[in-house]
């Protein structure tokens, strides 16, 4: 009697860290034949190439018709597809009774996938990979969460923008003197003396003097105030320098992108929800 198995599949921007995965996936008991890598930048085989040594291998076909080979339904390895010629790696995990511990390990390093997971054929060993029935449940960016039976979360991210300041010097402002010359004229009052002389007539009365002999001199000094200038330095007053700081705003903007939901569905399939109390019909699509 053979075990019927499962395929956990995840996709990862980073190939380092799908490498992380797989080198986990081996520390947690999973063996080489369990685990396939297919990735970008390093000499690693097809989905399908066992690894015999950690990223080594030889090409094999695509990743779509191996995973297909594998048993995964063609809409999810078609995703993986797009995903891998993105150049993202992809790595799958072969197993029958540990399918939680693979994807907690796939998601633990950055792994998402496209919200199934597969059942394997049976007798895996002998090469032989019939298809199975598939869990149809909404396809998801991340690998799901599973809370219940038959229900699974999908993780939705934004980029914000994140502001940093930081001060720099734009320019300085310098306070300096120059020495001006210029001409002043000062108005100021002065005196000076100027020599009179009056005649006035005399009594007519006899004088017991004498007529001199013609030497007899009188002196009148005469004087003026004359203006000298003189400079001395005074204090005027004083001129101050410094800074304040004022509060202003700045509009910073960019273009962020966000995650949104989408729900899509062909076929016969009713969903219902919180924000889709109606019936999605075939070929619907409903933003979440």
């Amino acid at each position: 009697m053979t075990t019927a198995q499962q395929v956990v599949v995840g996709v990862f921007d980073d190939h380092a860290q799908a490498e992380r995965a797989v080198d986990q996936l081996v520390q947690a008991g999973f063996s080489n034949d369990q685990i396939r890598y297919s990735g970008h930048g390093t000499s690693s085989g097809g989905v399908l190439e066992t690894l015999k040594s950690l990223f080594t291998g030889q090409e094999t076909g695509g990743v779509y018709d191996d995973l297909v080979g594998m048993g995964v339904q063609q809409d999810d390895a078609n995703y993986y597809q797009h995903e891998f010629e993105a150049g993202r790696s992809i790595v799958s995990v072969l197993t029958a009774d540990r399918t939680q511990d693979a994807r907690s390990i796939l998601e633990q390093y950055g792994g998402y996938g496209a919200g199934r997971s597969s059942d394997q054929a049976a007798n895996y060993a002998s090469g032989t990979y019939p298809q199975t029935d598939y869990d149809t449940t909404t396809s998801g960016t991340d690998i799901p969460q599973t809370d219940t039976e038959g229900k699974q979360r999908m993780k939705l991210r934004e980029e914000q923008l994140n502001v940093e300041k930081q001060p720099v010097e734009v320019g300085e402002a310098r306070l300096r003197k120059d020495v001006v010359s210029e001409q002043q004229s000062v108005d100021v009052p002065v005196t000076h003396e100027e020599v009179y002389v009056e005649r006035r007539p005399g009594s007519g009365q006899p004088t017991d003097a004498s007529i001199g002999d013609g030497s007899e001199t009188y002196r009148v000094p005469v004087r003026e105030e004359q203006v000298t200038a003189s400079k001395q330095t005074v204090e005027t007053g004083e001129v101050a320098i410094g800074k304040r700081q004022y509060q202003d705003t700045q509009r910073v903007s960019d273009t962020v992108q966000r995650e949104e939901a989408h729900l899509e569905s062909s076929g016969d399939v009713n969903v219902r929800g919180r924000n889709t109390e109606e019936n999605v019909d075939q070929s619907d699509q409903t933003d979440l």
